[in-house]
């Protein structure tokens, strides 16, 4: 039987209000004053989410206890991080170094360059086209004065990175230390998550976490092997095209596909001007039509990949518009820089999700009848590519056969 000491009186509209403004300003002020350690917490909380599959499938294989499997998978993958850094870091980092003090002196011969090529007319089937009616060294020049100063902001940038590693060793050993100690816990935590409970909204939080789970990692386990990926296959492009700096084009290439739309294009015109100031190839074409060529090849790889890869990897869950994709790169970049920009699309449909539950409860509503949940279907790669695969999956079958 319960007695009036044991019976917590209701907070009052006013009061919630007031307490929930109060809560807000204290985030938003402690959000302002520690704004430097929020890179490093989320770089936590992202290498714990996804090293969480590799200690759930080891505890679950092998029958050993949760904290036993998380230390021997954390151990592991700080013993393959450092090894790839001191393996493969160097490396890296050189070639990028030189492959951007070697574009800063490509783009200040650029004019001269578009001057000569500027004389010349070219036949491509039945259209001739004469470049001597445009003004390219003048075009050159606005383009030079316009990109140079940030190409030598990323050659400065990439040739302190070895002073920058250790000056923010501190910062690394605490965003490790956080990601172990969210491993650990992570049975605990997620239990406490999956506990919460709004009355009457049981269902709602569970939708809606759901989808958001879903919506994150396809991003962050999935687009990680779309960026592996993308960027292996483009060092083995760079290097049977026969480019100087292949190493540094395959990793440029592949954390280009952390930005939509923008990063492709920019790694790709990287590539172009590599091959166009080359002094020469191993097929013995001329710098303009090899770096034609390096252009149609990154254009086919990098739709290959759109439409073969990504799709069975990252499903619908980040099926964005592309003026939706671009809003959310302005935003991300002008918000939180670098981390903005890598973040902006999960961040972007998790809004959008978030966006069509408030704005149906708002108006009476139901978020579920049609759901919201539901962000789309996968892309499906076009009719010809599609024939074009059958056509060449018969042909194997034939000569199999036969």
């Amino acid at each position: 039987m319960k007695t009036k000491a044991n019976i917590s009186p209701r907070w009052s509209l006013l009061t919630k209000a007031f307490v929930g403004a109060i809560l807000l300003l204290l985030i938003v002020g402690l959000l302002s004053r520690f704004h430097g350690v929020i890179p490093i917490l989320i770089t936590a909380l992202i290498l714990a989410f996804l090293e969480v599959p590799l200690v759930r499938l080891l505890h679950q294989s092998t029958r050993l206890s949760w904290g036993l499997a998380a230390n021997i998978c954390f151990l592991l993958v700080l013993i393959i991080i450092l090894g790839l850094s001191t393996w493969a870091g160097i490396a890296v980092v050189s070639q990028l170094q030189s492959l951007f003090q070697v574009l800063q002196t490509m783009l200040m011969g650029l004019p001269e360059q578009l001057a000569d090529i500027s004389t010349e007319t070219f036949m491509i089937g039945p259209w001739h086209i004469d470049l001597s009616q445009l003004d390219l060294p003048a075009l050159a020049e606005n383009l030079l004065a316009s990109v140079q100063p940030i190409f030598g902001q990323v050659s400065a940038l990439i040739a302190s990175l070895a002073s920058v590693a250790i000056e923010s060793l501190a910062s690394v050993f605490f965003t490790f230390a956080v990601a172990y100690f969210i491993i650990i816990d992570y049975p605990h935590i997620h239990s406490a998550v999956r506990d919460i409970q709004i009355p009457q909204y049981q269902d709602d939080l569970h939708r809606l976490r759901g989808a958001l789970a879903t919506i994150w990692n396809a991003f962050l386990r999935g687009q990680l092997l779309v960026v592996t990926t993308s960027g292996f296959l483009t060092w083995i492009l760079m290097s049977a095209l026969g480019l100087r700096f292949s190493l540094g084009l395959g990793v440029l290439g592949g954390i280009a596909k952390f930005v939509p739309i923008l990063g492709p294009f920019t790694a790709g015109l990287v590539a172009a001007l590599v091959a166009l100031f080359q002094p020469a190839n191993w097929y013995g074409l001329t710098p303009f039509v090899h770096g034609l060529l390096v252009v149609v090849c990154v254009v086919v790889l990098d739709q290959l990949i759109d439409y073969l890869i990504v799709p069975r990897i990252m499903g619908a869950s980040l099926n964005l518009h592309p003026v939706l994709i671009l809003f959310g790169l302005l935003i991300g970049a002008s918000v939180a820089g670098v981390l903005g920009l890598l973040l902006s699309s999960p961040l972007m449909a998790s809004m959008i999700l978030l966006g069509r539950y408030t704005f149906r409860k708002m108006f009476d509503l139901s978020p579920w009848d049609p759901p919201i949940d539901v962000l789309g279907e996968p892309r499906t790669p076009p009719a010809r590519i599609v024939h074009l695969l059958d056509r060449l999956r018969r042909h194997k079958r034939q000569d199999d056969g036969g």
